[in-house]
């Protein structure tokens, strides 16, 4: 697996996208929960993007995933389609402010939905869980 799907820039650079266009849509999470999440995700997860200066974490789901739909009004949750919403996507070099924390591979890109929310509700099991 070498080639990516053209919407990630080969270089360092960003792509201001918005979410929903290219085919998925977006979970995210403050860095010290995501950081939870990832861990509890383990190598199930696809690729996830860090903020620096926002501090958060992002995974890239499928749209309209009724997995996580639960968590639309969860304080701690923001999901991101087709409202709209913009996501910076790092190039494969980046490595500050916006940078894949995990590096995405053509096997290894959207994050399942409803192991994202399996993950979430482990940390969070009195407010995360599946309705």
């Amino acid at each position: 697996m070498t080639e990516l799907p053209d919407w990630i820039p080969p270089g360092g650079g960003v792509r201001w996208t918005r979410v929903g266009e290219l085919g998925w849509h977006s979970l995210t999470l403050s860095l010290y929960l995501g950081n939870r999440v990832l861990t509890a995700l383990g190598e199930a997860g696809g690729a996830v993007i860090q903020e620096d200066v926002e501090q958060r974490l992002t995974w890239l789901i499928e749209p309209d995933a009724a997995a996580v739909r639960h968590l639309r009004d969860h304080p701690e949750v923001t999901l991101a389609g087709d409202d709209d919403s913009y996501l910076f996507v790092p190039g494969m070099t980046r490595d500050h402010t916006v940078w894949w924390r995990v590096t995405p591979t053509r096997d290894r890109l959207i994050t399942s939905a409803e192991l994202l929310a399996d993950a979430f509700a482990v940390v969070r099991p009195r407010t995360g869980g599946r309705p």
